[in-house]
């Protein structure tokens, strides 16, 4: 299956002058979490509502521009790929969202784990995934003493 058949085309997408409020009150209309920062129909950024928050933490103003909190690396996928490579790269990069782009690497859409999991055929990625992103990977500043070994089993 490809990422196509399975994405969501509905994207809401902003501009980097945006303000943090505005970016809050779209979150909270369109009921998501996660909005890309656009420019040109290309992904410039992302901002989750998790970075809200954490813009918050550092008493950040609403009223700062998008542009100063968002991610500025966004991790796109063609959407000619397969499920599975998603699947793959979310749980390699630990995110729970892809933009879908074409091959002029114009912004057609989301793919987000929720995608996967509420589709039959791609169910079982999902869950995969979330395994692999839900792993705390022990840091070069983890000694043996505190690293935990987890087994996964499925009944």
């Amino acid at each position: 299956m490809k990422v196509l058949d399975v994405m969501k085309k509905n994207v809401i997408k902003v501009k980097k002058e945006n303000s943090i409020l505005e970016a809050i009150k779209i979150m909270k209309d369109k009921n998501i979490g996660f909005l890309i920062i656009e420019e040109n129909d290309e992904a410039i950024g992302v901002i989750t509502d998790r970075d809200i928050i954490i813009s918050m933490a550092k008493e950040i103003s609403v009223n700062t521009k998008v542009e100063k909190i968002m991610k500025k690396y966004v991790i796109t996928i063609n959407k000619e790929s397969d499920a599975s490579i998603a699947s793959d790269m979310m749980g390699y990069m630990q995110v729970r969202r892809l933009v879908v782009v074409d091959d002029n690497n114009k912004i057609v859409g989301v793919l987000s784990l929720t995608d996967l999991a509420s589709n039959p055929e791609t169910e079982e990625l999902a869950l995969e995934t979330l395994v692999e992103i839900s792993y705390n990977y022990p840091t070069k500043n983890d000694t043996s003493d505190n690293i935990l070994q987890v087994s996964a089993y499925i009944f």
